[in-house]
């Protein structure tokens, strides 16, 4: 009798264990898939996160390149408007070519398309890059020395008849300056595109 109650004590005993222990393991479990769901979840919202931030970077090289664009655009404008403003202002001063207040109007022209292209290289060296800075900074030296070369031919020809080879001599300066002006500008557009077209930035 005595026998068979402690064999059933310790029967009880065993289950409790066993439930105990499985209970024990069970929480053990469940506790390891809710921090294992947590970290997957935590792990999602860093991804999203990074997503979210890579959507924001794309956008906003989108926006400056589409800011820069419009801005070197202006420049390239602005600054074939006073070259063709210096032009006509050389031909105004080309003996017989016009009156002096023909003269002065084609010259003020010709300061005034020069100072837009100016005001709108700041924009561009702003901008930037570098490379396309200092190209923008050649087009307005090359553009200031067109203007320079044609105010100094008005003045020798308002001091009075050209020789065949001073005529010969300004003609050659003015072309010259016009031709650098144009190559400048041309390069300045090359730069520029490169500029543009670099890829999106990376992650």
């Amino acid at each position: 009798m005595a026998g068979s109650l402690l064999l059933s004590f310790v029967g009880i005993i065993g289950t409790l264990i066993g439930s105990g222990l499985t209970g024990f393991l069970s929480l053990r479990s469940e506790r390891a898939k809710q921090q294992a769901l947590e970290q997957q979840e935590e792990r999602q919202s860093r991804q999203r996160e990074r997503l979210q931030e890579l959507d924001l970077r794309l956008e906003h090289h989108r926006w400056r390149r589409e800011h820069r664009k419009a801005i070197y655009e202006e420049f390239a404008e602005k600054s074939q408007t006073a070259w063709i403003a210096a032009l006509d202002y050389h031909r105004s001063c080309l003996p017989g070519a016009s009156d002096a207040v023909q003269r002065e109007e084609c010259r003020l022209r010709g300061r005034s398309a020069y100072r837009e292209a100016l005001q709108t290289s700041y924009a561009v060296e702003l901008q930037g890059p570098d490379e396309v800075a200092a190209r923008v900074g050649d087009c307005i030296s090359s553009l200031r020395s067109l203007l320079t070369c044609a105010e100094e031919e008005e003045a020798r020809v308002a001091a009075g008849p050209l020789s065949e080879d001073e005529a010969v001599e300004m003609d050659r300066r003015i072309n010259a300056c016009l031709d650098d002006t144009q190559d400048r500008l041309r390069l300045f557009t090359r730069v520029g595109r490169d500029a543009l077209d670099r890829p999106t930035p990376p992650a």
